[in-house]
């Protein structure tokens, strides 16, 4: 499989990237589409609803919001403004009604004395000689030559004070210009008590009439006959106006901050338009028809909104996709990863969704949302992970869309997002070696996220729907583990060379080079077992993949089984070293061959190009002494590179263990008798050597890892090769 997906990119060149993102858009939009179709209902009015019907978008309706916003501005009281001033005002019209009074009964009294004295001093100029004193007959002015003074003395008054003295019928002027002053001064003095007692609190229009009654009736007390009464009621009558005045500004004012104040009323996403057996009444169907379930004529906008997210993501992974670092290859395994998982977890949140839609409420908290983000975390880097995550919890407003309202929306998404979050938190080594990072954490995580928002909804935590609530989101952490766990082996095996399932086949016995090197050169095999023991315990020491270090010590020396009988591990006893009829150049030429025949076998059969490296590097470009100095002796101009393997030197830890752990364990089988400290010491000073040699120079493997190899090496050759008892035997 992995083989066919690198043949295909290779063959695809860069258009691999842009195909995978077409189609991998396609697919997803393919999963969501039943999702954001717009769906027509065939509904009656009166008919009884036979199922449950959600809106499946947020929209207004206006007419309800026109209707609340008038019932809000209606519900305004209307506002009075209280006038205190208008007290005086008013009190102050009286007193000028009764200043006028007097001020024509003394002009009239004024225009009589005139008269009088004129006749006097006409008969006094025609009086007899008789001495006789003359008779004067000069008659007060009538009431309508009072009226005519009184009118034209109100000219000098203000318009309002002129209206209110007009409204005063005519003969309650002249009764008061022909009363005494007692009674005038008794009549202002009840009127103008009356009124200032009267509106010195608040009155409304409404109220006026009641108000006048009562000052009307309050005029019993003062000892006024009937026609004085009467005046005195109409002065009052007339005199008493409104205080409290309907603000007609300011109650339109108020009335518009209702409106403004009032909310539009929102169909929401996911409420209940009809429960399934109800009836659909005026009131259902118009929000159905506001919600376009009605209508033939399909809706687009969700179409656009998924377009776009897909459009986004795509963008997203083209421009974090391109990495200087990484070559065009694992670009696109890595992309090819991320569609796969992003697919897989969105097929189950499409089932859960539909499960949720059945009746099964809160299913869509099972949803192993860590999942996608522990994969990609693991197997690419935590940019996809993070990446995946945010768009799987944007995918889900998609699908939840219509199966719950949108606070339940909002809290599952969040729960998606926290959980996928966590779920990047791991580190790039294998799944089920980081039990408590992954399972715990997710779980533990899940589990105070949920019982908080448990507590916000103000649910009974030990509920029935609490409990199912809670089981939900631990599911889904266990889910996201084991699951996570379960399809591991396979992306390994799809995606990495180092897959455990390729590795636990190649490290199997049946193996054709291995049965080959067990049957021609049991020395080597045996050989390559202890390098395997000692590489694996040794990796596994500095946290590297001790498997790998395994397998790949067991093919290592695979070239040797071209020239088996040059390599003295494979030779029986008592046979001659075949290198003695050799010169040291043509012995240099066979062991250096074991490398690069290694190296061709190894391709040949199609191994994996990590094993290959290791092959390659085991040992380096350090110098085999034993033949430079047999060389040295017979030809003293030879070169010290000449006797150097051609490496490459070690690149990763694994090959740098498995070179150390080589030569050990080849020097020390040699040794007539191993003792503890000649081994320690034998290993201390060949991980020296090979340090000082520059050996370690182009691998990460630090002077700390270096210590924590030597002392499992050492360990490891001594318990094999530790010194024994010799015991006596019987005569």
């Amino acid at each position: 499989m992995r083989e066919r997906l690198i043949a295909m990119q290779n063959k695809m060149g860069k258009m691999y990237v842009p195909v995978v993102l077409f189609l991998f858009s396609t697919v997803l939009f393919l999963i969501m589409f039943s999702s954001v179709e717009p769906k027509v209902l065939d509904i009656k009015l009166y008919q009884v609803a036979d199922e449950t019907i959600r809106a499946q978008s947020t929209v207004e309706n206006t007419e309800k919001t026109i209707e609340n916003r008038q019932i809000a501005a209606d519900n305004v009281a209307p506002v009075y403004s209280y006038n205190a001033d208008l007290n005086s005002i008013q009190t102050e019209k009286i007193h000028v009604l009764f200043a006028t009074i007097r001020e024509t009964n003394k002009l009239a009294e004024e225009q009589y004395q005139k008269k009088v004295k004129e006749e006097k001093d006409k008969a006094e100029s025609n009086k007899k000689t008789d001495s006789e004193t003359p008779a004067v007959n000069t008659k007060r002015l009538t009431p309508n030559e009072k009226m005519t003074i009184f009118n034209a003395s109100l000219i000098n008054n203000d318009e309002e004070t002129r209206e209110f003295i007009s409204s005063l019928p005519e003969w309650s002027i002249l009764e008061l210009l022909g009363a005494t002053e007692g009674i005038v001064n008794q009549i202002e003095k009840a009127t103008t008590q009356t009124l200032s007692e009267v509106m010195s609190t608040s009155i409304r229009v409404d109220e006026l009439p009641r108000k006048k009654l009562e000052a009307t009736d309050s005029l019993d007390y003062w000892a006024f006959t009937a026609d004085q009464q009467r005046i005195a009621s109409l002065i009052l009558d007339n005199s008493l106006v409104e205080n409290n005045v309907y603000n007609k500004q300011e109650t339109e004012e108020q009335r518009e901050s209702a409106r403004n104040s009032v909310q539009p009323a929102l169909i929401l996403q996911g409420q209940v338009i009809v429960q399934e057996g109800h009836v659909i009444d005026n009131n259902v169907m118009k929000q159905i028809e506001l919600l376009g379930l009605l209508d033939n004529k399909s809706s687009y906008h969700l179409y656009y909104s998924l377009f776009l997210i897909l459009l986004a993501q795509s963008i997203v992974l083209l421009y974090f996709g391109e990495n200087k670092k990484k070559s065009v290859l694992q670009k696109g395994q890595e992309l090819t990863l991320y569609a796969l998982v992003t697919i897989s977890a969105l097929l189950i949140l499409k089932s859960l969704s539909l499960i949720q839609q059945s009746g099964l409420s809160n299913i869509s908290l099972l949803f192993p949302a860590a999942l996608a983000p522990i994969l990609l975390t693991t197997f690419t880097t935590k940019r996809y992970g993070i990446i995946s995550n945010c768009f799987l919890v944007a995918f889900s407003l998609f699908l939840f869309r219509g199966n719950s309202g949108a606070s339940s929306t909002i809290i599952l998404t969040l729960f998606y997002l926290f959980s996928g979050m966590i779920g990047t938190m791991i580190t790039k080594r294998r799944i089920f070696d980081q039990f408590f990072n992954t399972l715990i954490w997710i779980s533990l995580v899940n589990l105070l996220f949920i019982s908080s928002f448990i507590f916000y909804l103000n649910l009974p935590y030990f509920s029935k729907d609490s409990l199912f609530i809670i089981l939900f989101s631990l599911g889904s952490g266990l889910l996201s583990y084991f699951l996570a766990v379960l399809l591991a082996p396979y992306i390994e095996l799809i995606f990495t060379e180092n897959a455990i399932l390729t590795l636990m086949k190649l490290e199997n016995p049946a193996n054709p080079l291995l049965k080959e090197l067990v049957t021609k050169t049991p020395g080597t095999y045996h050989h390559s077992l202890m390098v395997a023991n000692l590489s694996a315990n040794a990796v596994g020491a500095i946290g590297g993949d001790s498997l790998f270090a395994r397998v790949a010590s067991y093919y290592h020396d695979v070239g040797k089984l071209r020239h088996s009988l040059f390599f003295v591990e494979n030779l029986s006893s008592g046979m001659e070293n075949p290198h003695n009829l050799l010169t040291p150049f043509e012995s240099r030429d066979i062991i250096f061959g074991h490398v690069s025949e290694g190296v061709k076998m190894l391709q040949e059969a199609r191994m994996p190009q990590s094993i290959i490296d290791i092959c390659a590097q085991h040992h380096g470009t350090t110098l085999m002494k034993f033949f430079y100095v047999k060389a040295k002796e017979l030809d003293e101009t030879v070169q010290e590179s000449e006797f150097r393997y051609p490496g490459p030197k070690p690149q990763t830890k694994e090959a740098a263990v498995i070179n150390i752990a080589d030569s050990a364990e080849a020097a020390v089988r040699s040794m007539p008798n191993p003792t503890k400290e000649t081994i320690e010491k034998f290993v201390h000073q060949l991980i020296n050597n090979r340090m000082t040699d520059g050996q370690f120079d182009e691998c990460t493997i630090s002077i700390k890892e270096l210590k924590l190899v030597e002392k499992s090496i050492s360990e490891g050759l001594i318990g094999t090769f530790h010194s024994r008892i010799e015991y006596p035997s019987l005569k």
